[in-house]
């Protein structure tokens, strides 16, 4: 049973709504480990990394965080509640490796208003059979998927997301067996085009899911976090409802927009009337840039659509510890931008 939206009036029309998306990067408390015994934090780099995270959150005060890369949920938690955020949630754990060891991080989400409920996004087994996987695929990291209530949008749902990385899926070296540079060449590639297949089929599933709950609420839908790929890419081709070929306006009793999901980023650019920005970068590898971090958005904060309530204001990306970054503050910060954008309601 899906609950059905009661958006309250609107009006107080100085609300802004901020939300931030924030890859942490290892965010694990000691003397827990990330994937190896000898990467464990000592007190002073663990009070940097949450010292970061501390002044973003105070110069830029965001309502709603979506977090990848959490090993340490509980301490997460912990530093944000002062600062606010009454509310959190995580619906996974990470995986011990050995004592005090651990790989596969989650995500989580935090907020200054209420969030009425929180799951574990599946994998559908039948969707999986007709995308030729196994009935048992699963997403390399859950999603999460939250109900908020949120001042003047009313219930509105919240999808926290890191999808699968481009490091090449790789099989573990047998012992004694020396590869040759051609097995390598060949691990490399099918290893690479496995990761793609992941993350495109996370992307197939997670789109499925915006689009069931999207055919049985009026909800506002917000998707946030590390994509690990450009969103125009043919391998997050399952966001792009514009290359659709066999669907028509005349098949169902609400528009196809409804079940649009925008780029925040092209939102603001839209609205501002400014085509001649240039992306900020979100992530660096070998000193080249690449977005990798999104904040996505209903049709409902589509300011092109008459029908719309609210509209992209702002758009803000935090990669000063990137590209200019300073050793005292951020060392042990993050390798990712952090994203934030400001909801207004349309005037």
């Amino acid at each position: 049973m899906f609950a059905t939206n009661s958006r309250s009036s609107f009006a107080h029309s100085a609300f802004g709504l901020k939300l931030a998306t924030i890859n942490l990067f290892n965010f694990i408390e000691p003397p827990g480990a990330f994937y190896e015994f000898s990467n464990i934090y000592t007190e002073e780099q663990w009070h940097q990394k949450r010292a970061w995270l501390n002044r973003y959150i105070g110069s830029y005060q965001p309502d709603i965080i979506a977090f990848q890369e959490v090993f340490s949920a509980s301490a997460l938690k912990a530093l944000l509640e002062p600062l606010g955020y009454r509310f959190f949630s995580v619906v996974d754990e990470p995986e011990p490796i050995d004592e005090y060891v651990y790989r596969s991080p989650v995500v989580t989400l935090a907020s200054r208003y209420p969030i009425l409920s929180a799951l574990p996004l599946r994998a559908d087994p039948e969707l999986s059979l007709k995308l030729g996987m196994n009935e048992d695929f699963e997403y390399s990291r859950l999603p999460l998927f939250a109900t908020l209530e949120l001042p003047s949008l009313g219930q509105t749902d919240v999808y926290v997301v890191h999808l699968k990385s481009k490091r090449p899926m790789m099989e573990e070296k047998k012992e004694g067996v020396e590869r040759t540079l051609h097995d390598s060449i060949c691990a490399e590639i099918s290893g690479s085009w496995a990761s793609s297949i992941q993350r495109g089929s996370e992307a197939c599933h997670l789109m499925a899911s915006i689009l069931t709950r999207r055919s049985h609420t009026n909800n506002p839908a917000i998707v946030m976090g590390d994509f690990n790929d450009d969103i125009d890419s043919e391998v997050l081709s399952a966001f792009h409802m514009s290359g659709l070929r066999s669907i028509t306006e005349d098949m169902a009793d609400l528009p196809l927009s409804h079940y649009q999901m925008h780029d925040s980023w092209d939102l603001y650019v839209k609205n501002i009337e400014d085509s001649s920005l240039d992306r900020p970068s979100t992530h660096y590898f070998h000193a080249k840039g690449s977005v990798l971090d999104y904040v996505l958005l209903s049709n409902e904060f589509n300011s092109s659509d008459p029908a719309s309530i609210a509209e992209v204001g702002d758009f803000h990306c935090e990669d000063k510890h990137l590209i200019n970054p300073k050793f005292d503050h951020d060392t042990y910060s993050s390798d990712h931008a952090i994203v934030s954008v400001t909801i207004s309601l349309r005037q």
